[in-house]
């Protein structure tokens, strides 16, 4: 970032311009945080079928991180799509999506590096994810959606903007963003 707090000469263009207005945050945000429930949801009603979905991706982890990752990814998932719907904690809802969204991407690159049969368990059990480059795909395109979001102004469509919890607000000032 320069010293105005911009990513380099393109954030001054019509389109980085488009990208950071508040339009374009409630799309990113209403599209991230309505995978997320949906995921989350489905994943919730069925943690026997999640907890299998984990071991297919052989990491070798304990039995004990798999049941509670299989219980409390789908809570995770459920109250940060909410986040995000409502565009309240924006910023830090994006971005621990993201992570999420990397160890999803990390996890999938092992597994077909490896030639594991893996059921993705993205959307539940049993849910359609034949192709490990399609889940792969999905995911890049949805970690691109946590970087606008983490990177741009949350938006006067958010709570955020609405409650002035957005950063880079000093006693009260709106931003043009609002």
């Amino acid at each position: 970032m320069d010293e105005e707090g911009h990513i380099g000469k393109f954030a001054n263009g019509r389109l980085a311009g488009v990208l950071a207005g508040p339009w374009a945050a409630l799309v990113s945000r209403l599209i991230l945080g309505g995978v997320f429930l949906y995921a989350g949801a489905t994943k919730a009603l069925d943690a026997g079928a999640l907890a299998a979905s984990i071991r297919s991706y052989g990491l070798g982890l304990p039995e004990w991180f798999v049941t509670l990752a299989a219980h409390g990814l789908p809570l995770l998932e459920i109250l940060l799509g909410l986040y995000l719907v409502a565009g309240l904690f924006t910023r830090p809802a994006a971005l621990a999506t993201g992570g999420l969204m990397v160890v999803f991407l990390a996890a999938l690159a092992q597994g077909a590096a490896r030639g594991l049969q893996i059921d993705c368990g993205c959307f539940g059990g049993g849910a359609a994810d034949s192709s490990l480059t399609l889940a792969a795909l999905r995911d890049v395109a949805l970690i691109s959606l946590c970087l606008q979001l983490h990177l741009c102004a949350p938006g006067k469509f958010s709570l955020d903007g609405k409650l002035g919890l957005a950063p880079g607000r000093k006693g009260g000032q709106r931003d043009s963003a609002y």
